[in-house]
């Protein structure tokens, strides 16, 4: 038998060491994410539980409610379709049906109108059905991982000659590739993701997020520079075995320079040398064929993982689904000014 107890500031120092010991955790499960998170959104609540067995805390749930506009709330393990989730340490096992029961029944407590869980792939391989049973309407999601074996040499001659090409192009045209956590490199990279986020039609992620994330040192920016001009950035995260590649951004003049390429084959160097054990490109919309593609280049395979959603009160959510572009357009439009 298990029991839940909610993370509060007496016991967090417990979260971050139980979720090194559990498979596949990344950056989207530390404590220092939920605090950013919360700190960056008023909609969001954390609503970490630690799981306890025998008196010991064998795992944890991360989860927020999200709460959009006045009477709309939803709980969701992740936001934006990270990975959440039921994590335990490797040497424990646990029936979920009492656990997915507990937050149904604070569901219908609180109101809240939505429950969704993103697992991660192990979750969903090991969970998923558990779901089904339940009547979640299960959507098949994907990311791209890398397995480093911390062997530089190996990876470089795995990728696709164009992407080694790339690299070289780089290099011989004097793009430089280096970590900063420099205030001035972050708010001139922030104006260029605002751009590239602009371009692809995207809704862009708070400056405060990032650099709390920085300051916690969840976070790293890579940037490469040309002629002391920087061309093109990306925010990565670690935590546990895991380098997480996030936001990106570059300047579309610069781009026969490769600095992209550059930036990907930097930080998996880096991975490497750190002795991180994957690097995990992150989940591509189904239809983005150029962006699998590109992935696939440097023999990140296809992953998959899942989300089950249940909605409580249909009424509700149709209200949130019907207010949610315009929100979110509003929302995109305060990032610019």
């Amino acid at each position: 038998m298990y029991t839940l107890d909610p993370l509060t500031p007496q016991n967090q120092d417990k979260w971050d060491a139980i979720l090194r010991q559990c498979s596949g955790t990344n950056a989207f499960q530390s404590l220092a994410w939920r605090d950013a998170l919360a700190g960056a959104f008023s909609q969001l609540t954390p609503t970490y539980l630690l799981i306890n067995q025998d008196d010991s805390v064998i795992g944890g749930l991360p989860a927020f409610v999200f709460q959009p506009i006045p009477g709309i709330c939803l709980w969701h393990s992740m936001p934006w379709n990270l990975f959440g989730g039921i994590h335990l340490i490797k040497s424990a096992q646990i029936n979920p049906d009492a656990l997915i029961t507990s937050i149904e029944t604070t569901a219908v407590a609180k109101g809240w109108c939505e429950i969704r869980w993103t697992l991660s792939p192990n979750c969903t391989t090991t969970y998923g059905d558990f779901f089904g049973e339940k009547d979640y309407e299960r959507t098949d999601r994907f990311t791209h991982l890398l397995k480093t074996n911390g062997d530089v040499e190996s990876l470089w001659h795995a990728y696709n000659k164009r992407v080694r090409g790339a690299v070289r192009k780089a290099e011989k045209s004097g793009v430089t590739v280096t970590d900063t956590d420099s205030d001035e490199a972050l708010s001139t990279f922030y104006d260029m993701y605002l751009m590239t986020v602009k371009r692809l039609g995207g809704t862009p992620k708070p400056q405060s997020l990032m650099q709390t994330l920085l300051q916690r040192k969840v976070a790293k920016l890579a940037i490469a520079t040309y002629r002391g001009t920087i061309i093109a950035g990306l925010l990565y995260l670690l935590f546990n075995k895991t380098v997480t590649l996030w936001c990106e951004a570059s300047v579309p003049a610069f781009l026969k320079y490769r600095p992209n390429n550059a930036i990907f084959h930097h930080i998996i160097t880096r991975a490497c040398h750190e002795q991180y054990e994957w690097v995990d490109f992150g989940a591509s919309p189904s239809e983005n064929t150029g962006l699998i593609a590109h992935k696939e280049q440097y023999r990140a395979g296809r992953t998959d993982f899942a989300s089950y959603t249940k909605v409580i009160s249909p009424l509700k959510r149709a209200l949130w689904t019907k207010s949610e572009g315009a929100l979110r357009q509003i929302y995109t439009w305060m990032q610019f000014f």
